[in-house]
């Protein structure tokens, strides 16, 4: 995992500088390391071939699974935002703050990304 900035992208870590406190910034570039492998173009689309966003695909460890588009460091998935264009998303100041906008709606935690939030021991 990620233990100082040198090890995050420069774009991402500038934006992930930006957005969170100082006490997240390993956090985040942790959950983006965990989410996309630090690829910017990380894209999950299962909303495509199962016919659209939310239609139930599985489950995994007990939790729901439904389809999804995920997209860039932060695999935001675009499906929750269906007014905005999607590609946006892999531009790291616009992943990053949009990440930042889903902790801070979630109570300042990383509960959004339930898996690997958990992973880290994270909240």
């Amino acid at each position: 995992m990620v233990d100082k900035p040198e090890e995050c992208p420069i774009e991402l870590w500038v934006a992930i500088q930006e957005f969170w406190p100082e006490s997240e910034w390993i956090n985040a570039a942790n959950i983006a390391k965990l989410e996309s492998g630090f690829d910017a173009f990380a894209l999950d689309d299962t909303a495509t071939p199962n016919g659209g966003c939310g239609v139930p695909i599985g489950e995994h460890n007990g939790v729901r699974i439904t389809s999804e588009r995920s997209v860039g460091y932060f695999q935001i998935n675009s499906c929750n935002f269906p007014d905005w264009e999607w590609q946006r998303l892999y531009n790291a100041r616009h992943n990053a703050g949009t990440a930042h906008l889903l902790w801070d709606n979630a109570g300042q935690s990383w509960r959004p990304w339930f898996f690997s939030s958990q992973q880290l021991g994270l909240k």
